[in-house]
């Protein structure tokens, strides 16, 4: 298990309530709701092009819901907090994994991971050794050109991007994608310890393995978000997400 004893993750609850949004009048998202308790994880199912990725990015704050009236909560420590208001707290409470990587190419690994990290120069070698970081193997390759880099070695990066502030809320938008089966597993590895720790974490995913350690399944499907059992796999599931696509 991967050591993240000396993270500094607070317990979060967060609360999405009326969160709509609509793309060239095509309604992608219609009233979604809903509530993780504190140190709760959720995975996102849906087909493809059901707007997984879209409620991930508005949650993340990287777009705006289309009603004035939604709201995204969170509470930690008797505070609360509108994300959707606050920017300044969702970029401090909330670490963001995107589909595509928001890397900057020639630049080096180190260089990019600096960009996101609210710690010194002097901290890097500490924070990537001392911390979940160490499970994304990303310090041999440190002073490489982000351009250099395989696809599997870039999402690690995004990933360690995402990480390095130590978060206490991940959203992650098919974090594995692009990684081997070893990574993939690391990747659980450091979700699952995030969890047990207090973290809060949502996920997009097509991968079976990634539902066992979630607390929730929330499936997409015709615009709304409806959480499902816990405990659904194999042809069961296949069956929900077949729906999802009439």
């Amino acid at each position: 298990m991967t050591d993240t004893s000396n993270t500094s993750i607070q317990r979060a609850e967060i609360e999405l309530d009326s969160l709509s949004f609509s793309y060239r009048n095509q309604l992608i998202l219609d009233n979604i709701s809903f509530k993780l308790e504190a140190g709760e994880s959720a995975a996102l199912i849906g087909a493809n092009g059901s707007g997984k990725s879209t409620l991930l990015s508005i949650l993340s704050g990287v777009r705006k819901c289309s009603k004035n009236n939604a709201s995204f909560k969170l509470t930690k420590s008797d505070k609360t907090v509108d994300l959707f208001k606050d920017r300044k707290s969702a970029a401090k409470y909330i670490g963001y994994v995107p589909q595509d990587d928001p890397l900057m190419p020639e630049l080096t690994v180190k260089d990019n991971l600096l960009l996101w990290s609210d710690s010194p120069a002097s901290r890097l070698s500490e924070l990537l050794e001392g911390t979940a970081l160490k499970a994304l193997d990303i310090s041999s390759f440190l002073n490489k050109p982000v351009k250099a880099l395989s696809g599997g070695m870039r999402r690690r990066v995004t990933i360690a991007c995402a990480m390095i502030n130590s978060p206490d809320i991940l959203i992650l938008d098919e974090p594995a994608s692009a990684l081997d089966l070893n990574f993939r597993a690391e990747i659980r590895n450091y979700l699952d310890e995030f969890h047990r720790l207090g973290g809060t974490f949502i996920l997009s995913t097509h991968d079976e393995a990634d539902l066992d350690i979630c607390n929730k399944i929330l499936l997409l499907k015709d615009c709304h978000l409806s959480a499902v059992p816990n405990d659904l796999r194999g042809e069961k599931l296949l069956e929900q997400l077949k729906k999802s696509n009439k």
